[in-house]
């Protein structure tokens, strides 16, 4: 079987890892970059030895590409991806899908009508102790649950914000801390512990006063299963520590500090402990202070995941549909915040 071609738009930091992550996988091969600046997208591709296009036109008929990753500033990744799905190619989409619902859906329905696969990077659903945790609430380990809670209690620097244009904007960051920063966390605080019904939020600058959006914010949840919990996100609070989600109920709770359960403490034994006992792929992503602190095995696994989805002809396991999720959280918290009211979530 001849190897899936990847393509990658946008030759910023996270480029490079979705280029390592591809690059990784005996089934797909790395083809080439696009950048609107020739020397971006001519320096990263010598780096990986493919080629390399500064007109997307030209990358996108490339016949050799059949799917297109997008790693561009926020707000533009829904106009992109929709360019490659009308090329025929299927999308990765780094995360958020866009900054609007209106634009993610757009490209979803995009996707849908040129009949090609859409994949939102939320790599962190694919952490071995994600998983294990997650098939515990499935099975019933912890029984009813109560409360849900996500703190992600970064830092960034003065320099991190001033070093683009885009960072901490509306237009194309999306917001700040919470679309940027913590939208991997509340992706999984809402995966582990479902839907969320309705918000009531708070979004401040009180470090980064140079910024659009907030650096700091909090929520109170209430999910449809009728567990209430938190969202703390910062970018405010050196020296930055690791993100945290903890998740209580009937039966006991567990707790993920980072990557990994820091504790686990339910009132019976299962086959979830067997498999924790035995676990030693470990994931070195710590972003609280460095952006770039990631372990590409994370991206890995999710691209992995979408050779293996056109292979069998199935959805990705994060589809776009799936991506929708944890940006309709954070839009709700930024109009709570607003409207200093309860915003309920519909769909």
């Amino acid at each position: 079987m001849s190897k899936i071609g990847f393509g990658i738009i946008g030759c910023g930091n996270i480029s490079s890892f979705h280029a390592q992550a591809v690059q990784q996988i005996p089934q797909a091969q790395l083809v080439a970059f696009y950048d609107e600046i020739p020397a971006r997208a001519e320096k990263i591709a010598q780096q990986f030895n493919v080629a390399w296009h500064s007109r997307l036109e030209d990358f996108l008929a490339r016949p050799d590409i059949q799917v297109v990753n997008v790693c561009t500033p926020s707000g533009s990744h829904a106009e992109l991806g929709i360019k490659a799905a009308r090329a025929g190619k299927h999308v990765v989409v780094e995360k958020p899908i866009d900054v609007t619902l209106e634009k993610a859906r757009a490209l979803v329905d995009a996707c849908d009508q040129s009949g090609v696969k859409l994949a939102a990077i939320f790599q962190s659903r694919f952490l071995p102790a994600v998983q294990i945790l997650k098939k515990a609430i499935d099975r019933g380990r912890l029984g009813r649950l109560i409360m849900g809670d996500a703190y992600i209690k970064w830092y960034r620097t003065r320099e991190y914000y001033e070093s683009t244009q885009w960072r901490g904007t509306w237009a194309l960051d999306g917001g700040g801390a919470l679309m940027n920063q913590s939208i991997h966390t509340i992706d999984l605080l809402q995966y582990l512990v479902g839907p969320v019904a309705s918000v009531f939020g708070f979004a401040e600058k009180l470090l980064h006063v140079g910024i659009e959006a907030e650096d700091t914010a909090a929520a109170v949840l209430k999910f449809r299963s009728g567990a209430i919990g938190v969202i703390e996100g910062t970018t405010s609070l050196y020296p930055g520590f690791s993100r945290r989600i903890e998740v209580h109920g009937e039966r006991g709770s567990v707790v993920l500090d980072g990557n990994d359960i820091a504790a686990w403490k339910l009132l019976d034994t299962g086959e979830e402990e067997e498999e924790l006992a035995k676990l030693t792929e470990k994931d070195s992503s710590n972003a609280s202070a460095d952006p770039l602190a990631l372990d590409v095995a994370g991206h890995r696994r999710q691209m992995e995941d979408l050779v293996h989805a056109l292979q069998e002809n199935r959805e990705p396991t994060i589809s776009g549909r799936e991506g929708l999720k944890a940006i309709e959280v954070i839009l709700a918290v930024y109009q709570s915040a607003r409207e200093k009211r309860l915003v309920e979530l519909h769909s």
